[in-house]
């Protein structure tokens, strides 16, 4: 009789942890946010992207102030340089004229594919994956207002690229307030990419030149080559980690390029559209649960339609910063 009640123990217990597995419902334990499961309709919280981004570090931003009435040529870094006519700014409201006050530029350069994650931005032009040589945020301010670049007098931002090729078009990002990719890549004429090649101190350099009016997020791109088709990208993972905890992206391993996938509340996973079959990529996942972190990756040598598992461990911010740099 006792080994009797104990298999029906058993089979209870079994029943009964299956339920827990797989149901929708779930009791939170107050205080362990890693054993909320449930998923939201809305973005992640800003509060964590900032301690995401506070913990991981951005790129440094480079700022300088200088005097609009005359030629200005300044080295962002030892890879960019600056170019900004005389009088080349107006003021944002009605007023026509020059701005003769000392203007500040502030500029953050996006090349590398970990930076791409820092800043949670995905190399798309409506949900198509791009090929990126640069993206950059450029301001420019004088007494703490904004001023705007006269159209016939554009800034060049000039960079070293010993890959650089042919065929980069000026995108800019159009910023999608509350959007899980808060920035869509746009072709458009407001400004253009030129490719240069000259000898410096002996040695051979290639790069990029682009001359625009236009300010915030711009780059330069190219749509990815999808002529041998597309499927989509679609990755699950552990019940602990949601939308709202957090963020996987697609990194494309041959090719500067990478997607941030969209979170589905309804399929509790993640997912991206228009991803070419023949793509060499790396899934990543980053998980942020009672300020720690938690990193997946996954290798894909071509893509198929399936479910892709991912599996988290935890990490400290400065193995998953490296982590990044690695990518």
């Amino acid at each position: 009789m006792k080994k009797l009640f104990f298999y029906i123990f058993i089979i209870f217990i079994t029943i009964t942890g299956c339920k827990k597995d797989f149901s929708d419902e779930f009791t939170p334990y107050q205080g362990l946010s890693f054993n909320d499961t449930t998923w939201t309709n809305d973005p992640i919280s800003n509060r964590i992207i900032d301690s995401f981004q506070t913990q991981i570090g951005l790129t440094a931003v480079y700022a300088k102030t200088f005097n609009p009435a005359r030629d200005t040529a300044v080295w962002a870094n030892d890879d960019v340089q600056i170019h900004i006519p005389s009088n080349a700014f107006t003021y944002q409201s009605n007023n026509p004229n020059a701005v003769t006050d000392s203007v500040r530029i502030k500029l953050i350069q996006v090349k590398k594919r970990g930076d791409f994650i820092r800043y949670l931005i995905s190399t798309t032009s409506n949900q198509y994956p791009l090929v990126c040589a640069s993206d950059f945020y450029v301001s420019y301010s004088t007494n703490n207002q904004p001023v705007a670049i006269s159209p016939n007098k554009p800034i060049t931002i000039q960079w070293i690229d010993d890959d650089a090729v042919n065929g980069m078009q000026f995108y800019r990002g159009i910023t999608n307030a509350g959007s899980q990719n808060n920035v869509n890549w746009k072709a458009d004429n407001t400004g253009t990419v030129g490719n240069w090649d000259t000898i410096i101190n002996g040695t051979h350099q290639t790069g990029y030149r682009i001359q625009s009016a236009y300010t915030q997020w711009f780059g330069a791109n190219y749509l990815m080559d999808t002529t041998q088709g597309t499927t989509n990208l679609n990755v699950v993972l552990p019940l602990n980690f949601t939308n709202k905890n957090t963020m996987v992206f697609a990194v494309f391993n041959n090719v500067q390029s990478v997607i941030r996938l969209t979170a589905s509340a309804g399929e509790k996973g993640f997912h991206a559209s228009h991803i070419p079959t023949n793509a060499n990529i790396t899934i990543v996942s980053i998980s942020l649960i009672n300020n720690s972190f938690y990193v997946g990756s996954n290798a894909l040598y071509g893509i198929n339609a399936g479910l892709q598992k991912i599996f988290p461990k935890k990490i400290n911010a400065q193995d998953l910063s490296a982590f990044l740099n690695s990518l």
